[in-house]
This record gives structure tokens, sequence and C-alpha cells, in this order.
């Protein structure tokens, strides 16, 4: 397994793209992946969504954090996307679970994933009805250490977390929603597909003693242009896109999807833009969700002691 790259204070940005309207071209090969007909889980890779671009090193904010792409899926743009069966996580309880060394700057990740799901990402979910919104992050947890070159399907997924709740390493409740953090060299398959080349994350969940349990599945980028290469803030916007579809759509297909299949990441897949305080606005990475009333949404960030 590599070891850690030299730590980033802040992410670097991505340069920008042409616009692109265009639906996926491939949504059909994206529903197959799933295990559940018609629905998509998967963050697919950026090519599918968007035209390739170039990065160069860049201390500045540049044009695709400062001045996103225009949402491809406007407000009321979403044929049908509705509320299937009620499966949301009403109040977010994450925790992210690392089976591995990080590939990049820890500190900066659990930063992250504490005011994502704390300071206001969120709220507009809450404030629009859709069952969900801002909670809490619980910290870090440490699972099995899995080497570089295994490949981990959805069952292997699913059966470390379930171990990891036989041993009290984690607890299953309905608000609970575990981060998977695959480290370097480990690759994520869904179904027949792999990550990078398919797909750059997804979320499902499962049952355990009774209790729907979320998880999402993050493969590290390092190496995979398709999902960003290693860049940080590529995987922080997946994290974002994982992070609402798991908590709009908790059993895949049973909350909040589109006519077809698709969830609220997917209908806005590789919006990036900044997010953060207001003396630091571009401190993360994002990208934004789905909702009927707003088009492409992204909650302002707020003190967590106004949640």
């Amino acid at each position: 397994m590599s070891s850690d790259k030299r730590p980033r204070g802040r992410v670097k940005r991505p340069r920008r793209a042409a616009a692109h309207q265009d639906r996926p071209r491939t949504l059909e090969a994206l529903r197959k992946i799933g295990p559940r007909p018609n629905t998509i889980q998967i963050a697919a890779p950026r090519h599918v969504y968007r035209p390739a671009y170039l990065r160069t090193e860049d201390n500045a904010d540049n044009d695709l954090v400062a001045n996103p792409l225009a949402s491809p899926t406007g407000p009321g743009g979403a044929s049908g996307f509705s509320n299937r069966a009620g499966s949301q996580i009403a109040t977010p309880h994450v925790t992210n679970v690392y089976f591995g060394q990080f590939w990049d700057n820890k500190t900066v990740l659990e930063g992250f994933s504490k005011a994502i799901v704390e300071n206001g990402y969120l709220d507009p979910l809450r404030q629009l009805s859709y069952g969900t919104g801002s909670g809490s992050y619980l910290g870090p947890a440490d699972g099995p250490v899995i080497a570089a070159g295994t490949a981990v399907d959805d069952n292997d997924a699913r059966g470390l977390i379930a171990k990891m709740l036989d041993a009290g390493q984690l607890h299953a409740e309905l608000n609970a929603l575990f981060m998977m953090i695959l480290p370097d060299g480990v690759t994520s398959v869904f179904g027949t597909s792999g990550s990078c080349a398919a797909f750059c994350g997804y979320h499902d969940a499962f049952s355990y003693n009774g209790v729907d349990v979320a998880y999402a599945v993050l493969p590290s980028p390092s190496g995979c242009a398709n999902c960003g290469n290693g860049e940080l803030g590529d995987f922080t916007a997946v994290y974002a896109h994982e992070l609402a579809e798991a908590c709009t759509d908790k059993v895949p297909g049973q909350g909040w999807v589109a006519d077809d299949g698709q969830e609220n990441g997917d209908l806005e897949a590789w919006i990036l833009s900044g997010w953060g305080p207001p003396n630091d606005p571009m401190r993360y990475v994002v990208q934004g969700y789905y909702t009927n009333e707003r088009g492409l949404t992204i909650g302002a960030w707020r003190d967590a002691s106004g949640a």
C-alpha cells in the first residue's frame, strides 16, 4: 500500500471545462450496474457527464470553482422526481471508516466531513421537506487494512461493515451512514463493473438485525483520471454526491428518484463549486444536488451551533 502524499493545507482547484448540457450518454449501462432495476446508485466518472479537462499547478482560485458550470437540470427539470417509498436518513449520523492509510491529507478530509454533515450543506433538504437534513459527524473509525491489489465487491463491503457491527466497533441505527474509504490500489467492484473505469463511488443499504444500514464506498482516485487523478477536491465532491444521495434515497430506489432512475446527485453530477465559511468560501470543493424547487442546490455555510 502506498504511503500518504505530501499533506496539503488546501485542495487544488479544477480548471474550467466547456459547458455540456446533455444527459449521460451511457444511462442504460449505468442502470445495469445496480442490483435493483432502474436505479442508479453510483457516481459515474466525470467524462460521462463533462468533457475531459486539463489541470495545471495554480495557487489561485480558478474559473470552475469561482464560476461553476451551468446546472444540467434546472428547477422542475427532472421528470417524476419524487419520494417513492419514504426511505430517507432523517438525521444523518455519519462515520468515516478507513480500511488502510488514507492517500492524502486525512486531517483535511476529517474537517471537510464534519463540516459538510453539520454546517449547512444539507439544510435545504430539511427546509424543502425532503425528509432529511444536516446531522452529526461521529468521527473516524479504523476497519481492517485492505491490501493493495485487492478487489472489493459489494458483498465484501457489506461483510466488512457487518463484522465491525458484530464487534461493536460501529453501531447500527436508522440514522447511521458509514462512508467506507478505500486505500490506494484497492478496486471497488459493483456488479460486473469496477471503480475508476465505470464509477467513482456508490451507496447502498443492507438489513442488519432488522435495521436498514446505509453505507457508501469511496475508492481512491489516485492514478484515475476519470475520477480526478488523486485530487482531494474531486474526492470531496464525490463524497458530497454520495452523502446527498444516501440521505435522500437511503435504500436506493425507495426514496427520492426521477422516472429515469437518477438520484439527486446524478442530476447535478460534476458541477463543482467552492464551499466554506464567509471568510474562506473556497475552503472545500463540493458538488451540489438536485431539488425540484431550485434545481442545483447547495446549502449555505452556517455555524454548526445553529443546527
